[in-house]
């Protein structure tokens, strides 16, 4: 899907969705799996579905409750956002954790060459956030 491929991948994201929203059934509160089904949501053009997915991993575990994973499901969720066309959203989640302790997920550097972000590279919000400073990182 990173490549532009996704047209490509769309039997294999059908026979992921099902694999995936079965072991959701026996064990929905699998965070890896929900962050995995919502890309495949996303390959298959269903992205009120991906975007509901990725809330639903990031509200498991929460920045507040856990420090090392909350920024990664965060994070996912945001990915999911700028894929899906919800830049705003995204941009609003970037914010928060760039001055979180979440570098190894989100950082201005990355954030200029990681290609997840590409859908939203030229939105004037992302331009104007990857222009600025790096951050202090704030930790509460």
């Amino acid at each position: 899907m990173l490549a532009g491929q996704g047209a490509v991948a769309k039997s294999e994201c059908e026979q992921t969705r099902a694999l995936l929203e079965s072991r959701l059934a026996e064990r929905p509160e699998d965070r890896i799996s929900l962050t995995a089904l919502a890309w495949v949501y996303v390959c298959l053009g269903r992205n009120a579905d991906a975007v509901r997915v990725a809330r639903q991993a990031a509200d498991l575990l929460p920045i507040e409750k856990d420090a090392l994973s909350g920024p990664f499901l965060l994070s996912g969720l945001a990915e999911i956002e700028a894929r899906t066309g919800q830049s705003e959203d995204a941009i609003k989640i970037i914010r928060q954790l760039i001055t979180a302790p979440a570098g190894q997920f989100i950082s201005i550097a990355r954030l200029k060459i990681d290609p997840v972000w590409d859908p939203i590279r030229n939105d004037p919000g992302f331009q104007k956030l990857i222009s600025e400073p790096e951050p202090a990182t704030i930790y509460k």
